[in-house]
């Protein structure tokens, strides 16, 4: 079972290899016309930030066999789009749109490390002095 620190580790390491890949993406041509029903930019941060955590969750039952890994996955970004009343299409059209838009897949990528740092950062302050 990996550490809280690991797995900040981890969060932090895929984090950066998002941004890095964000950056890639600033040489491409920007897309002018949002898609119809685009993901405003603070819902997209919420839902990548619950993605993210979804993805590390299902990675910690590395024991199981990778289709299981990936069953997990499935149905956690599922609830996902279900709690935020998000269709798959929708969020990968505005998905695309983001990332051929790297300005704002950069603004949307801010938030998503604020609030993923809120959430660890809050998860270390619940536990024992002695667990941290």
């Amino acid at each position: 079972m990996k550490t809280f620190h690991q797995v900040r580790l981890l969060l932090r390491r895929s984090l950066s290899a998002l941004l890095v890949a964000g950056c890639v993406l600033a040489c491409q041509k920007e897309t002018e016309e949002p898609p119809e029903g685009l993901i405003p930019e603070d819902k997209m941060a919420q839902i990548l930030s619950e993605i993210h955590l979804a993805e590390a969750k299902a990675s910690k039952v590395g024991v199981m066999a990778p289709d299981s890994t990936a069953l997990i996955y499935q149905k956690l970004e599922k609830q996902i789009y279900a709690r935020h009343k998000v269709d798959t299409a929708t969020y990968t059209r505005s998905y695309i749109y983001y990332s051929t838009n790297p300005d704002r897949m950069v603004d949307v990528y801010k938030k998503v490390v604020e609030k993923l740092t809120k959430k660890t950062d809050s998860s270390a302050s619940k536990k024992p002095a002695g667990l941290r």
